[in-house]
Parts: structure tokens; sequence; C-alpha cells
């Protein structure tokens, strides 16, 4: 079971063109496991929101916030992200780097508000428009290592995936990793049919390039209004849109004697929109203490992949007789669209307020992650059992503080987002260490927010089919397992005009 956490990548980036090349859980957890975002005010409380309510930090937290403007306000955020990742396999180690502008907030609040001396158990009543990145995918990695002979090779797993293959009509099935394989001589069969990968050596140098680009932000329509200033009430409506690209090279230098090089270049690239719904309340006991609540519908997303895959194998001389020693084959480009369904998320927060020279604010977040499922016309029953098994509860953890110094606010924050596997050598929980600056006008405010993350992964480039595979030239027991230490710096700054 300890298996899953780096088996996760594999049918996604190699594999058959079609339903199995990359809708598994592995696109499951992507969309379902979000940063928190918002302004920069509440990124420097370190997303700390569900109970404070009042900024329009509250469109991803808890709509019931909105039930706290005094007056209409406008909100544009612009942010720089610097993304790392330290790669280690086999003891080698590789760093690669990425870094991004952006624009990961705008809002727009209308509200609508009593005089004090008019009578009404209502007091107020806001509608607003926001927009939210939930998730950066800008990020590079790279790993270099050379294999060991009891690990399994490129070209076995190749031939594994052909000894599975059903074989229609005596062929290969079209469009797929082990087609490509055999059009390019990296497997042949044996007179028996059985498909091996010749003249593999005991140990090769294998490295691999993969690089990642888009997000995944959410447009909310939120109502929020005010009943007596004691209890805040508010929902929304989510409309939320994804865009994903990843681009892998993997090599291979000198994996048999009569091989030079081998290298796949995969693409996918996944577009979609999705629909959630959000509700949540606010109670104020005392000016000194709020209480929050809030709980949001899964995600229903409507996702279309395209990927595009080709092998070039390089030999020291012509497999055959009439072949170039450079040989190619490209899978025809595929597309396929499919259906997410992300857990449902419950959250509880408070906030405790210290006169008028700050706050404590904190919350927990609740989420399920073996309950995301895949769906379309086919089944995803296998991958849908996959999802249940590998993954977990997880309770999400944010805490933040600001002091308020005349005109001046300084905030710092912390938050953990719980490990969502289930069973795994590595704790993948991610950490966020926050702080941020403010200046507050009658009509007018700007703040600034830091964010730093970080979180570990395990990625496996293919996975062991058959683990005693007596057609092997060499005893295998695994593939290669690269672990992952991810670093990310986020800098947002925030203009707002009240009115």
């Amino acid at each position: 079971m300890k298996r899953y956490s780096f088996l996760l990548a594999c049918l996604a980036l190699l594999g058959s063109a079609g339903k199995g090349f990359a809708q598994n859980e592995v696109d499951a957890l992507r969309y379902s496991r979000t940063d928190f975002g918002g302004t920069a005010r509440t990124m420097g409380l370190g997303g700390a929101n569900v109970a404070l309510g009042g900024d329009a930090g509250s469109f991803s937290s808890n709509p019931a916030g909105l039930g706290l403007f005094r007056r209409s306000e406008i909100t544009v955020s612009a942010g720089f992200n610097a993304n790392e990742v330290n790669s280690t396999v086999y003891g080698s180690q590789a760093m690669n780097s990425r870094n991004n502008l952006n624009i990961p907030g705008f809002s727009a609040v209308f509200t609508t508000r009593k005089a004090d001396d008019e009578e009404g158990d209502w007091r107020s009543s806001t509608f607003g428009i926001g927009y939210t990145r939930q998730n950066n995918f800008n990020q590079r990695s790279f790993y270099r290592a050379t294999g060991q002979l009891e690990n399994l090779k490129f070209g076995e797993y190749a031939a594994q995936l052909a000894n599975g293959d059903p074989h229609v009509n005596g062929e290969l099935t079209y469009n797929t990793l082990q087609e490509l394989a055999y059009k390019t001589y990296l497997i042949s069969p044996e007179d028996d049919g059985y498909y091996i990968s010749p003249n593999l050596v005991a140990s090769n140098v294998f490295e691999e390039n993969m690089q990642s680009s888009g997000s995944q932000n959410q447009w909310d329509f939120a109502y929020g209004a005010s009943f007596r200033d004691k209890l805040f009430l508010g929902a929304s409506i989510g409309l939320t849109t994804v865009r994903f690209k990843q681009t892998r090279t993997y090599v291979e230098e000198s994996p048999a004697t009569d091989i030079n090089s081998l290298t796949l270049r995969d693409e996918l690239r996944t577009e979609g929109t999705g629909v959630s719904l959000r509700v949540g309340a606010i109670y104020k006991p005392s000016d000194a203490l709020r209480l929050g609540f809030s709980v949001q519908t899964p995600t229903w997303y409507n996702l279309t992949d395209r990927f595009d895959t080709n092998l070039a194998v390089n030999f020291n001389q012509a497999p055959e007789e009439g072949a170039s020693v450079n040989q190619f084959f490209a899978a025809d480009p595929g597309e396929y669209e499919y259906n997410l369904t992300t857990p449902f998320r419950a959250s509880g927060g408070a906030a405790v307020f210290i006169g008028k020279n700050g706050f404590i604010t904190a919350d927990v977040e609740y989420v399920d992650y073996s309950n995301a499922r895949l769906n379309a016309d086919d089944s995803f029953n296998s991958e849908n059992q996959t999802i249940r098994n590998v993954y977990d509860k997880a309770l999400n953890f944010r805490v933040g503080a600001e002091a308020r110094l005349d005109i001046f606010r300084v905030r710092a924050g912390f938050a953990q987002h719980g490990d969502p596997f289930k069973n795994s050598d590595v704790d993948q929980a991610k950490t966020f260490l926050t702080g941020g600056l403010g200046i507050r006008q009658s009509n007018f405010f700007i703040d600034a927010a830091l964010v730093y993350s970080k979180y570990n992964s395990v990625y496996s480039p293919y996975t062991n089919l058959e683990f005693d595979n007596p057609a092997s030239e060499f005893y295998q027991i695994s593939a290669p397992s690269v672990k992952n230490k991810h670093e990310n710096t986020n800098f947002v700054a925030t203009v707002g005009w009240n009115f």
C-alpha cells in the first residue's frame, strides 16, 4: 500500500492514449487540493478568514463575511510567484525553478446599509463578485541519476504493457505506448509471441524534465446580510475555470548495447469549468468574539484532456536491414472529455479582538479526498476504487494575527494542510508561513503579503506491472522513485477603494 503514493503519476504520464492516458487519481487530487487565496490581507493572516469577515477574502472562505461590510469596495491584487523543486533519486540531487507574474484576485462589493437611527432587524445587505486564484500550476522539475541493477528499465516497462495488451487482430492496440515502442524497435516479440526489450544493460543514466503551467481560478457571485449586526448569513455560487499544461521529456542514455539513447516526450493539456455552492454564517456574541462556519458543496467539473506523445530511439547500428539508426514514431493527437466531482468541504473558525489593537483568528477545514469521483460514458470504476484506496480524510489548520498601529497594519500567519494520502512513506502535508503589512485610509487601502510554503512529494516515471517476469533479462523489483521537496514563495499586493 505504501507504494501508492509514488505510483500516482505513472498512468497519467505513461500508458495508453485515450481514457487511460491521464484521467485517474492524479487529476482528482490536482483539482481537489486547493490553496487558500484572497486579498493580501487574508493571505498575510495565513488564510484564516472564516470568522473574520469584512474583507474580499470572504469570497473563498465564508460568504457570510460580506454581511460585515459597511461600505462598498473594489480591490485588485497582483502577485509574483517563485517555485523551486529539489529532486533526489538514487542519491543524486538536482534542482529546477520557475517564476511567474499573475493576477491572483479581483473583487467588487456593493453594500446597502440602513442608517443607525433607521428601524429594522436586517441592517445591511451586500452583493459581490470575486475572482480568486485557487491553484498555481507553474512549476519545473528535473532529475538525473544512474539506474540500479535491481530496478526496472523503461524498455521492460514497455514490454510489460505489450504483454498485457489484448492484441486485437494480432496487432498491438493503436495509439498506445507499447505501439510506439514496437514501431521504434525498442521492443520485439519472441518466437512464442512474448515481447521483450532486447540487449538491455545492467545500469544506465536516465533523466527527466517536467514543466507545468496554468492555474485554477474561481469566480464567486455572493450575497451576505446582517441581522441586528449579530448574525451574518451568506451564500455564493462559484464558477471555476481550469487551465493546465504539462510537458515531460524522459531520456535514457545507452539503455541497451545497441541503443545510444531513447527520448519519450508527451504533452497534456487540460481545460474545463466547474460549479459549486457555498453557504455560511458568522455569529458575534460580543464585540470581542466572532464565530464562523461555512460549507461548500463538491465542485462539479467538465474537463477536456488533449495529449500528444512521441518516442525517439537512436541505435548505434540499424535495428534491421533497410531501417534507419534514428527511429521516431508519434501517436495521433488524442482528446478525451470527462467529469470530475471534488470532495465536500466544511470549515469553522473563531476571531478574538483585542480592543482596537488587533485580533487573532483561527480556522479548521475538513475535506475527505477519497470522496473525489471521475465519471464519463466509459466506466471509471477502477480509477475511483484507487481514489478510495489511496486518499484519506484531512484537516487544514490556519491561524493569523493582526496588530493595528494607527493607520498601519502588521500581520502574521501559519497554516498546515493535511496529508491527503492514506499510506505514504513520506509526509506530504503542506506548511505555510505568512506575513504582511498594510496601510488604511478613509477611502483607500493597500496591503502586501509574503507567503512561503513547502511540501514533499514522491514520483515514479513508470511502474512494474510484473514483479517476477521470467522473460526479463534482469530480476526487477521496482521502478525508480524520485523524492521531491517543493518550496514556493508568493508575494501579493492588494489595492482597494471604499465608496
